[in-house]
């Protein structure tokens, strides 16, 4: 029997971007502080995340096998926040 399959992100993108490839799985939402580190470049940033939401998960799930990742945007090198949340809204007219 395959280890049960978590996908550590409730994001509906990344959900149905594993769907398309037909497996079971399922989707837990990590408990993971999501701000950057003093300096960190955001690929550093979506780097750092992505470990440790999926170590989060796993802590949770040792049994399973688990996928974690983010993204970030950066104009510049300039993190941008998510859209609606925290960032002023980017005008790309």
């Amino acid at each position: 029997m395959m280890p049960r399959l978590i996908l550590a992100s409730t994001s509906v993108y990344r959900r149905e971007l594993l769907a398309r490839l037909q497996l079971d799985f399922d989707t837990v939402r990590p408990e993971v502080d999501e701000q950057a580190q003093p300096g960190e470049s955001p690929s550093a940033l979506a780097s750092r995340l992505a470990v440790e939401k999926a170590a989060a998960v796993a802590a949770r799930f040792p049994a399973a096998w688990v996928i974690g990742s983010d993204q970030v945007a950066d104009l510049d090198g300039q993190l941008l926040g998510k859209p609606g949340v925290d960032s002023p809204q980017f005008n790309a007219s």
